[in-house]
């Protein structure tokens, strides 16, 4: 049985080979993909930056 599809959108980018290679062996420990462990990380940082970036552009 397939996964159900989720309303995504494609992101490429270029990350630093230490970085990658990080990813790559965080990845292969914990048994997560890639994408998972990408949106999850940008997704965290969202959260604790996204509101005080907001205040600070308020403050312009």
């Amino acid at each position: 049985m397939s996964r159900e599809k989720k309303d995504a959108k494609n992101f490429g980018c270029k990350f630093d080979r230490e970085i990658f290679e990080k990813l790559e062996e965080f990845c292969e420990l914990s048994g997560q993909s890639k994408t998972m462990v990408v949106e999850r990380a940008v997704e965290k940082y969202l959260e604790e930056n996204l509101e005080k970036m907001r205040a600070f552009r308020k403050e312009l």
